[in-house]
């Protein structure tokens, strides 16, 4: 079997770049996020445009009995389906969905909560502490582990918890179901 090796270069291409944006759209949050709900369908569109435009003009090679089977691969290769597939097998199964800073009493409580990708269903929550209110003129790493981190299963029950006082774990506890 031939492999169409033009449109195994537009389908890499095409999913680097698909790559990119994902790769860059989850380093943002908020309104910036929203940019690629434009971008994305704009550059599915355009691409979607040109492959066709270019199978049609090639479509007698590109659609012979040897390169039949690689063209459709690659043509289904360069739709959102292969980009909505690859996102779903490469997306963690857990992400960080809240974050929350408290300053009060003169201490600043962090806290984090995640979630599990496909159900949203809180998978952890996490505290630390900061020794002041003016957590903004701190990186991240000043805020040491506190309090109880609790775990969660995909049903919502708790699984592990873990007590932890100025950055060390003082205690840990796993529960059977």
């Amino acid at each position: 079997m031939k492999w169409n090796k033009t449109l195994s270069l537009i389908a890499i291409i095409y999913l680097i770049i698909n790559l990119l944006f994902l790769k860059n759209i989850k380093t943002l949050n908020g309104g910036k996020a929203m940019i690629y709900l434009v971008i994305f369908p704009l550059f599915w569109i355009a691409t979607l445009i040109f492959v066709v435009i270019i199978s049609y003009k090639r479509r007698k090679e590109w659609f012979s009995y040897e390169l039949r089977i690689s063209t459709n691969i690659l043509l289904v290769l360069c739709t959102p389906l292969s980009v909505w597939g690859l996102s779903y097998l490469t997306s963690p199964e857990i992400e960080i969905c809240c974050t929350g800073y408290n300053p009060r009493n003169g201490i600043t409580i962090k806290s984090e909560t995640w979630s599990y990708y496909n159900s949203g269903q809180t998978a952890i929550t996490k505290f630390w502490r900061l020794e002041t209110e003016n957590y903004s003129d701190y990186d991240e790493s000043a805020f040491k582990k506190d309090s109880i981190w609790v775990y969660y299963d995909k049903n919502g029950d708790t699984i592990k918890t873990e007590k932890y006082k100025n950055d060390t774990l003082i205690e840990r506890k796993e529960y059977k179901k």
